[in-house]
């Protein structure tokens, strides 16, 4: 971070700083990635988190968010992620400020295995040396968020933080450095919000629980699914969009074998079927969270979406994968 060091900006009263950050998904690898096999992750810029942050009218730091609004130093359990973030970002930056007044704006839906909370986090972030007038690397950005990620669900990977920083797609595993992905494929990716809150936690216990039960069973799913998306990104790269959905039904048949979809995930997926989508599967950890259906183009994605909105999903996001 550049700037001179004990500067202090407390008087900076008219001052907004603004972050943004946005959502991801993933197509393809789910549960498998946790055993080292790789995973597509796309970043979805339909969903979107903005944060600005201004001097404070009141004496304490205060934030203002749909689930908590009130002095930041009495945020529940559940935001103190956020509170690891600002205390890091102002160690970093050696910078002294007054009273702070944090408004967070998201349309990324909470525990849906969108990346809410990393993204809240990045464009925190960014909000608050926006307001301090400082320059971050990357690396710097990262690792804050990925040290609130830590707080928030007690481990991170780093996926979602990468998703929520940057607009490319990205081949991701665990053991190995993620790699950019271009996509320029003719499809569109429907996103549908169940309404259902995800449990990743219980849904990974639950995986690892049949592993021990039945490792054979569960090892020949891990190495089904892996293959999945090993074909999923030759799919993509000749353009094969019919392959790529025959791909993603697969996909999610395993991943219900696993036991980590349920009623609600498994009738939307069949609506989208029934409504002639390429493919379609639950994307994140799963018992609750959102499905993603491909299709060939918009009208198709537009039609896919109506069915899916008639047939109980909260919500939809479009995604054009020829712009990803």
């Amino acid at each position: 971070m550049e700037r001179e060091p004990n500067m202090d900006i407390s008087s900076n009263a008219t001052r907004t700083g603004v972050g943004t950050a946005h959502g991801k998904i993933i197509l393809a690898g789910e549960h498998s990635v946790v055993y080292d096999y790789p995973a597509i992750a796309l970043p979805l810029p339909g969903a979107k988190v903005t944060v600005e942050t201004q001097a404070s009218s009141r004496q304490v730091d205060w934030l203002e968010s749909l689930p908590y609004t009130g002095p930041l130093d009495k945020v529940p359990e559940e935001l103190q992620n956020l509170c690891r973030a600002i205390d890091l970002t102002h160690s970093a930056s050696k910078l002294k400020t007054g009273p702070l007044h944090f408004r967070i704006k998201s349309s990324i839906p909470i525990g849906r295995g969108m990346g809410s909370s990393a993204a809240v986090s990045v464009a925190l972030i960014r909000s608050l040396v926006d307001y301090m007038q400082i320059k971050i690397s990357d690396h710097q950005l990262t690792y804050i968020a990925n040290q609130a990620e830590v707080i928030a669900h007690g481990w991170t990977s780093g996926l979602d933080t990468l998703l929520a920083s940057t607009d490319s797609p990205v081949i991701y595993r665990k053991s190995s450095t993620p790699i950019p992905f271009q996509f320029n494929l003719n499809a569109y990716l429907i996103v549908a919000d169940s309404g259902m809150v995800g449990q990743t936690k219980l849904a990974v216990g639950k995986v690892h629980q049949l592993r021990e039960a039945k490792p054979e069973f569960v090892t020949n799913m891990m190495d089904a699914i892996g293959g999945f998306v090993s074909q999923a990104i030759e799919a993509i790269q000749h353009q094969d969009i019919i392959e790529l959905g025959r791909l993603m039904t697969y996909n999610h048949y395993y991943l219900n074998q696993l036991g980590v979809s349920n009623a609600t995930i498994d009738h939307l997926v069949n609506q989208a079927w029934m409504a002639d989508a390429l493919g379609a599967k639950l994307t994140g950890a799963g018992l609750g969270g959102c499905i993603i259906a491909l299709a060939y183009n918009r009208s198709h994605a537009q039609h896919i979406e109506r069915v899916l909105l008639d047939a109980g999903a909260q919500q939809t996001w479009l995604v054009n994968l020829n712009a990803m």
